[in-house]
């Protein structure tokens, strides 16, 4: 599947919505979008939901992204992460550093469930 990623601005932090295959192909993509959306100043959510591949290029990515948010004292959330997200961050042993929660609806501050 194409990968795409979508950036919202909130108050209180940045949402991105990523799809598809996030893989060697993908990864630079995926890298830039974080670092336009994201300047490190607010918590970031990712929607992982619709992420239907992810490789170790993908995997650098989120934890080059949850290093810049610890320095910075912010939280990155992994909002429902598919299967194929949840295997690789398991494989890896990297889960328990991101902080997972349901559907977005669910990790959007001040919503309801």
């Amino acid at each position: 599947m194409e990968f795409s990623c979508t950036a919202k601005q909130f108050a209180d932090h940045v949402l991105l919505t990523v799809v598809g295959d996030v893989d060697l192909a993908a990864h630079g993509r995926f890298q830039a979008d974080v670092e336009e959306a994201w300047d490190g100043s607010s918590d970031l959510i990712i929607d992982c939901s619709q992420v239907t591949f992810l490789d170790s290029m993908g995997l650098r990515v989120l934890v080059h992204a949850m290093q810049r948010a610890s320095t910075n004292s912010r939280v990155i959330t992994l909002a429902a992460p598919s299967q194929p997200v949840l295997r690789v961050l398991e494989l890896a042993g990297v889960k328990e550093l991101f902080t997972v929660t349901g559907p977005v609806q669910d990790a959007e501050p001040g919503s309801a469930a």
